[in-house]
């Protein structure tokens, strides 16, 4: 299978999603200057002079890189008190880094897991690529983008839906297998193919300074990861039942989880 026209094939499939939504959005919400407009209707003074909304902001996660991903978030403030936030984020392979090697070495004897909720499969860091798609429907306490130059801060919560496919393709983990009686080592190359979904309600403290945004935010919900794991080769070869795999034997695997998710964005108003 080839692992990058899937990427590309799946990276157009989410980019089309995204712009039916903001499409659909614009269409049925009310745009930012008609909001501008009403807001200055309603000021009491009729000398303030008047000032431009803010579009939206640009942030991004300075800590999630830490966890292989570069994020950047982009919020559209939409009708008075709510706004869209689409996050989009690049995940990258650090497998040869101190934490990728400890996801490889918690089975037995120091070997690689295959299964239990520390595994190689799982893992953040041995991944050649992936992408992690989230977005937020924002409702804050105040009325967002005011030009003033006082600080600015208001808390919100949001929906959040999330989407994430990951893969790696022909590499190597030593594994260890007791069953039968008696441990014996081998290599197995195998690729991988990791779709998740989740829902779940963010909450958080947005604020401004001049143009600076700093967003603190946090929440939990339910995940579903499928996992499908191909099996290109085992390097030894002995006489036990199943054995050996190859070529091209498939593991799949379907769990459901909960998720908390708490961290920073910080960025500027555009």
């Amino acid at each position: 299978m080839n692992y990058d026209l899937l990427y590309l094939s799946t990276m157009k499939r989410i980019l089309f999603i995204i712009s039916f939504l903001y499409i659909n959005l614009e269409c049925f919400c009310i745009n930012n200057s008609s909001v501008l407009q009403k807001e200055l209707d309603d000021c009491s003074s009729g000398d303030s002079i008047p000032k431009k909304r803010a579009y939206g902001t640009l942030k991004i996660n300075p800590f999630q890189i830490l966890y292989c991903e570069m994020p950047v978030s982009f919020e559209i403030y939409k009708r008075g008190k709510s706004s869209l936030q689409i996050q989009i984020g690049y995940i990258f392979n650090a497998r040869n880094s101190f934490m990728g090697q400890i996801f490889e070495t918690q089975g037995t004897e120091a070997t690689a897991k295959s299964d239990g909720l520390i595994s190689y499969r799982k893992s953040p860091y041995n991944n050649d690529r992936g992408i992690n798609i989230k977005i937020e429907f924002r409702k804050y306490k105040h009325i967002l983008g005011s030009d003033d130059s006082e600080p600015y801060r208001s808390t919100y919560f949001a929906p959040q839906l999330m989407y994430k496919y990951l893969y790696y393709n022909n590499l190597t983990f030593t594994k260890k297998d007791g069953t039968g009686g008696g441990d014996f080592t081998y290599y197995q190359t195998e690729s991988k193919k990791t779709h998740v979904f989740g829902l779940g309600v963010m909450f958080g403290i947005q604020s401004r300074y001049g143009k600076f945004i700093t967003d603190w935010y946090g929440g939990f919900g339910l995940r579903v990861r499928s996992i499908s794991a191909t099996i290109h080769e085992i390097s030894e070869s002995w006489n036990r039942p199943g054995y050996p795999k190859y070529p091209n034997t498939t593991e799949s695997d379907v769990s459901l989880y909960p998720f908390v998710n708490f961290g920073l964005r910080i960025g500027f108003e555009l």
